[in-house]
């Protein structure tokens, strides 16, 4: 590739909020966790190993530190193979309906197969399986901040800001051996002094929403098409539009195409309740399987039609390379009108790829493939082309409406001041190392963006509630001279020496 091309910059991020319950047998909530491993990074790590060893393709990938923590969990992990015992128990069951579409069942059944055997030859180890690939040279590892913390909202504790990204970017240099190669900011939310805390924990590059860039102070000259570097000394690569729109458009984006899987029809919701004992929730109500056997269909209400895995794994070769076809023409009209070495960042959820959209780990493989040496990462790309505008991004994420819209509302207000005003106390107290750690963990954990998110969504709201709510009694308890020791026990990570040597450099 010439240098002159610049490259497309694919950024998955990787995160689920810190969800473990060993005081339940089976919490529902912790299938969030095991339908993310077996949907999306196992068949990721398949992915990235299956590319042709002369192809260069590059992408980076931001593995949360709450993640991270799950994914090396003992006890998880063995509730993670009980998971796919109980689908596999499932999946042989409803063989014997015959109202219900054979080649679907036979592709989940194949993908059970498949995970399983990429789970044992990865010893279980999904983050080393990550660390492995990064040493090859396939992937640019990222953390983002521990708890996943909108940032912008905590603005006017800028200890707390400091705490998380320090602690992110100390978990993250001890469990795969070096610091991270960037970070990637909660929702993409940025705003005056978030660069500041990056910089002050060596991280040099991040990504942000386009109108961060579009409405910078100057208007970088390129618009998105090359990154830009903040007063700190922060590079920010600015997400392509068009991108966005052909991934992500619940009407034009190509998951919504109606040959695809439907996410939202699962057999949990049709299948005989004799069939679901292991899938139901706690009161006896049906709960999704993660067996969904239909396809979009069409957006109009009509009944669903069977999915057809062939038609749709063929459609999103031909999706990926549309994409690929469209990154290579907006790069060369952009040299054409004269931009240095432009980018396409494209950034996305990891978990849309096989979760979400059930035929995005195919589009991702046939993708790659397709861009050959144009996929590469920001880290790659800032070390063969320098000179970069200064640019003071505009306060933004990439939530609804581009702003904070989608965590502030009237629905979290609740929520935001509890965390609010417990960081105001923690700062203010005079606890104690242990307690203080512990009520550091607590605040962490009320923080994460997961949250209120979930609360303006409608999903899991009452868990959300109830996860902010325990943690900010927990704060309070401790503030009130409460032992630490009971609540340690079961919110013990990070660990207690990793918390006091990230934090050194903390004014709290």
């Amino acid at each position: 590739m010439s240098p002159s091309l610049g490259g497309v910059l694919l950024v998955l991020h990787a995160h689920l909020p810190y969800v473990r319950h060993p005081e339940h047998a089976d919490h529902l909530e912790e299938r969030w966790l095991f339908e993310a491993m077996l949907e999306c990074y196992l068949p990721l790590v398949a992915v990235l190993d299956g590319l042709d060893a002369h192809n260069p393709a590059r992408i980076t990938l931001s593995l949360s530190p709450t993640l991270v923590a799950m994914l090396d969990d003992a006890l998880l992990r063995a509730r993670f193979e009980r998971h796919l015992d109980r689908l596999d128990a499932l999946g042989r069951a409803l063989l014997e309906r015959p109202e219900l579409p054979r080649p679907a069942l036979d592709a989940h059944a194949a993908a059970l197969r498949h995970a399983r055997l990429t789970w044992s030859r990865i010893g279980a180890d999904l983050p080393g399986a990550f660390a492995r690939l990064a040493r090859a040279g396939r992937l640019s590892l990222w953390t983002t901040a521990l708890t996943h913390a909108l940032l912008p909202l905590w603005s006017q504790h800028p200890w707390f800001v400091d705490a998380q990204v320090a602690l992110a970017v100390a978990t993250h240099t001890r469990r795969f051996g070096s610091p991270p190669d960037g970070f990637w900011l909660p929702e993409c939310g940025v705003a005056p002094g978030v660069d500041v805390a990056l910089a002050s924990r060596g991280l040099y590059v991040t990504a942000l929403e386009s109108h961060a860039l579009l409405y910078g102070h100057p208007r970088p000259p390129d618009a998105t098409a090359r990154p830009v570097v903040t007063p700190a000394g922060v590079a920010c690569f600015g997400r392509d539009v068009d991108a966005a729109a052909s991934v992500w458009s619940r009407t034009t984006g190509y998951p919504s195409h109606p040959l695809y899987r439907d996410f939202h029809e699962d057999v949990g919701l049709r299948a005989p309740r004799s069939l679901l004992v292991d899938f139901l929730a706690a009161d006896g109500s049906r709960t999704p399987t993660g067996l969904k056997l239909w396809r979009v269909t069409d957006h109009a209400g009509s009944p669903k039609q069977p999915w057809n895995p062939t038609l749709a794994r063929s459609l999103a070769v031909a999706h990926a390379r549309d994409f690929a076809d469209r990154c290579a023409r907006r790069l060369d009209a952009l040299a054409l009108r004269g931009v240095h070495a432009p980018v396409v960042l494209a950034p996305y959820d990891a978990e849309l790829f096989g979760h979400w959209w059930a035929e995005g780990t195919s589009f991702l493989a046939a993708l790659l493939a397709a861009l050959g040496p144009r996929a590469i990462t920001p880290t790659d790309y800032l070390s063969r082309y320098g000179s970069h505008p200064r640019v003071t991004p505009n306060a933004s994420t990439w939530g609804e409406g581009g702003h904070l819209a989608r965590w502030v509302h009237p629905s979290t207000t609740a929520m935001l001041h509890a965390a609010d005003g417990s960081a105001a106390m923690l700062h203010a107290s005079a606890l104690g190392p242990a307690a203080r750690r512990q009520g550091l963990r607590e605040l962490c954990l009320m923080a994460a963006s997961d949250w209120p998110f979930l609360v303006r969504e409608g999903s899991a709201a009452d868990y959300a509630r109830g996860r902010v709510a325990d943690h900010h009694a927990a704060l309070r308890a401790l503030l009130a001279g409460a032992d630490p020791a009971a609540r340690a026990r079961r919110y013990g990570w990070p660990a207690d020496e990793l918390i006091d040597d990230a934090l050194s450099g903390v004014v709290w």
